[in-house]
């Protein structure tokens, strides 16, 4: 297929080479930032587009990969009647229905950095379209990039986006916390590292609420109040510790049984294809 990208942030870093190792012919990028748009095209060997009005008309499919806020703004520059696409986790696909007749979207659930060329073939990919035609050229695109292609529903994928926030982006956030925390007494955050690797695997492996650790869920109130009287200096990161060791306390009250007491029958969320 003829593909071309407009964006050129952290997605298009990894979809571009994805989508040319994949076989397609990546005609252009666009983007608002000159420099971007020149250092990807070099460094994938694409054509930069550096004027709205020069984008390729001859394109099957054209990808939308700005942030959400800038997905409105891509659409209504867009003038074609050939399928175009957005990438976001919580843009509805409606956006998109109100300029274009064939629309949808494939959602990569994955973090994506400029400096870390993402492999596509594990990463799921989250499809909906606007028909069922445009469905099956959305499928075949999606089955080119990855060995796990899904359908999902806009509500559903909004859900899956907040739900992945609290799994990476907070994550990764209270991990900057305890760094930034050992930093301030010169201890080295290397200590921490097989910790981290063993919880991730244990919250992979089994039922994160089952293998929860710590004084929040054995209400040892004499290490919580003291470890709260060492944040005094900290308060944001004081609450955070306040909020979270309430919530684990909650959880094990509530989910006694774990996840699974909770989880629906149709968990999977197959593909209907």
């Amino acid at each position: 297929m003829n593909i071309f990208i407009f964006g050129s942030g952290n997605v298009a870093w990894s979809l571009v080479p994805a989508l040319k190792k994949a076989g397609h012919n990546v005609v252009g990028v666009y983007g608002r930032t000159a420099s971007n748009v020149r250092e990807l095209c070099n460094r994938f060997s694409v054509v930069p587009v550096l004027e709205l009005g020069k984008i390729t008309p001859y394109a099957d499919i054209y990808f939308i990969v700005t942030a959400d806020n800038g997905i409105i703004s891509a659409a209504s520059a867009l003038k074609t009647n050939h399928i175009v696409l957005h990438t976001s986790g919580t843009t509805d696909i409606n956006v998109l229905k109100r300029f274009f007749k064939k629309c949808g979207v494939i959602y990569p659930v994955q973090t994506f950095s400029k400096s870390v060329n993402v492999d596509f073939s594990h990463v799921p990919l989250l499809i909906e379209s606007s028909d069922e035609i445009t469905a099956q050229k959305i499928k075949m695109l999606a089955d080119s990039l990855s060995t796990d292609v899904r359908e999902m529903t806009s509500a559903q994928r909004r859900i899956l986006h907040l739900s992945a926030v609290f799994a990476c982006n907070f994550t990764n956030h209270v991990i900057a916390a305890s760094k930034m925390l050992m930093a301030k007494e010169d201890v080295s955050f290397a200590l921490l590292e097989p910790l981290i690797h063993e919880t991730i695997r244990k919250a992979l492996e089994n039922d994160p609420i089952l293998c929860q650790s710590g004084p929040a869920v054995r209400n040892d109130t004499r290490i919580l109040n003291y470890h709260l009287e060492m944040l005094n200096q900290y308060p944001t990161l004081k609450k955070i510790y306040s909020y979270i060791s309430e919530s684990i306390s909650e959880f094990s009250k509530t989910y006694p049984d774990g996840i699974a007491g909770i989880e629906p029958k149709n968990k999977d969320n197959e593909s209907i294809f």
